[in-house]
């Protein structure tokens, strides 16, 4: 059964077509729609190479607005976006550069500030910490905040996290695994590859009923989860909704609604740590 993620809530339409508005309306976007889909059509068969990688940036940008309006309006899903611009599957780093377009100066910010910053802030918490690696601190986090049922989610007896990770052996066919996963994972997730013991050693972003590369580690590949939210304009997994408003407003800064059970963890966090006694 092919799958298509969401489009409500998240990531809203509002935010892109406030992004869109500003900068042209619909006769400049008509009048210009005859050079923009050649640079288009270009994009599409014209797969990253050293020569021509710069073209490639230039003609995102250059498209920029016509492909967000046209996106808002017709709401494709994602499997139809791939077919339509390949380039964000075999070179998924145009995703962040996508994503800084439509939100500037934000992209950069769980790269930067997750490890020195929100890390430390939120393993001080936990007695455990000393043992918390990347996963653990996410896990973490999702406990701490409360979750949002989803249609047949507790009578299934589905983990929360499986809506953000899942986790296979190293060699697992992830097309197979897109293809065949649980219908109610509609929405984007990570699958992380690894072995035995549970260390992953790959990372892909599942989307719809295929997959995009997830990128090195936890941090990246979750960091790009967030953007392909974004960047293909659908909404967050209703479990999940007040994880990522974590992120959302804390971390990346793109919405200043932020939920008051985020801000009394965040008030938590900023606590100075209570020293044990001796």
């Amino acid at each position: 059964m092919r799958q298509s993620a969401k489009r409500a809530g998240g990531p809203s339409k509002s935010q892109l077509k406030k992004k869109t508005k500003n900068d042209t309306d619909d006769n400049e976007t008509e009048q210009c729609s005859a050079e923009v889909l050649e640079q288009m059509e270009w994009l599409k068969y014209h797969p990253p190479t050293r020569e021509n990688s710069s073209q490639i940036k230039a003609n995102l940008k250059a498209t920029f607005f016509y492909r967000r309006s046209k996106l808002v309006k017709e709401a494709p899903s994602i499997t139809n976006q791939l077919a339509e611009m390949p380039r964000f599957r075999d070179s998924p780093d145009l995703i962040n550069f996508e994503f800084d377009m439509l939100n500037p100066g934000c992209g950069s910010k769980m790269l930067v500030k997750w490890n020195p910053y929100f890390r430390p802030k939120l393993t001080q918490l936990s007695e455990e910490a000393a043992r918390f690696n990347d996963l653990d601190v996410f896990k973490f986090l999702l406990k701490k905040l409360p979750t949002v049922t989803a249609k047949g989610f507790k009578s299934k007896g589905y983990d929360v996290f499986s809506f953000i990770m899942q986790r296979r052996q190293t060699g697992t066919d992830v097309e197979a695994f897109a293809k065949t996963k649980d219908v109610i994972y509609a929405q984007p997730f990570i699958l992380a590859l690894g072995d035995e013991n549970g260390n992953p050693t790959e990372y892909f972003i599942i989307v719809d009923n295929t997959s995009i590369p997830g990128g090195t580690n936890a941090v990246e590949a979750f960091d790009r989860l967030y953007k392909v939210h974004y960047v293909f304009n659908v909404h967050f997994a209703k479990p999940v909704l007040t994880f990522f408003n974590f992120f959302d407003g804390l971390v990346y800064g793109v919405s200043k609604n932020i939920r008051p059970t985020v801000r009394e963890l965040y008030s938590q966090m900023m606590q100075e740590p209570q020293q044990k006694e001796a």
